[in-house]
């Protein structure tokens, strides 16, 4: 794992493998509260489940408990704090997620949300979300780009060792 860039609120990163995906779950997962709500962009296959895994299994959840969401919409974990993922690929409209209720998970402010394919609803989306886009470089390695709001040093915030 490297760093490519750094600015307030905005961290470019390198993922060279899994571990690295892991290794950011874990650093994400520290620093979440609840009422957090962090948004996953990126293509089939970019990693937005894995990432969601890793952060989900560093807050104590199950992981033989946690699967894609994609047929179920929403997934409730328990673990040191609620987890409730997302996943809006097969929905038509943004009103669709809403629809859901997904606004009153985060209103509830007591667990993190993960929403996978946050792009297709980001008008839905809390002010405050982190985003977490995930680009594919190639079979293995992936670039994140990690946005938090109000955050002036998103690298120093994390403390990711090693990088």
């Amino acid at each position: 794992m490297r760093v490519i860039d750094s600015v307030p609120e905005h961290l470019t990163i390198e993922l060279d493998d899994e571990t690295d995906t892991d290794r950011l779950g874990r650093a994400l997962a520290a620093k979440v509260r609840p009422g957090v709500v962090i948004g996953l962009i990126g293509t089939l296959g970019a990693g937005k489940t894995r990432l969601s895994r890793a952060v989900a299994e560093a807050l104590g959840v199950d992981p033989s408990a946690i699967a894609s969401p994609t047929f179920v919409l929403i997934h409730e974990y328990e673990g040191s704090m609620p987890v409730y993922h997302f996943d809006t690929y097969r929905l038509n409209s943004p009103e669709a997620f809403e629809a859901l209720g997904a606004s009153e998970y985060w209103a509830r402010a007591d667990g993190l949300c993960l929403i996978e394919w946050a792009d297709r609803v980001a008008d839905q989306l809390p002010f405050d979300a982190w985003i977490v886009q995930l680009e594919t470089i190639d079979t293995t390695s992936r670039r994140v780009i990690l946005t938090v709001p109000g955050c002036d040093s998103i690298e120093t915030w994390l403390n990711l060792p090693g990088v």
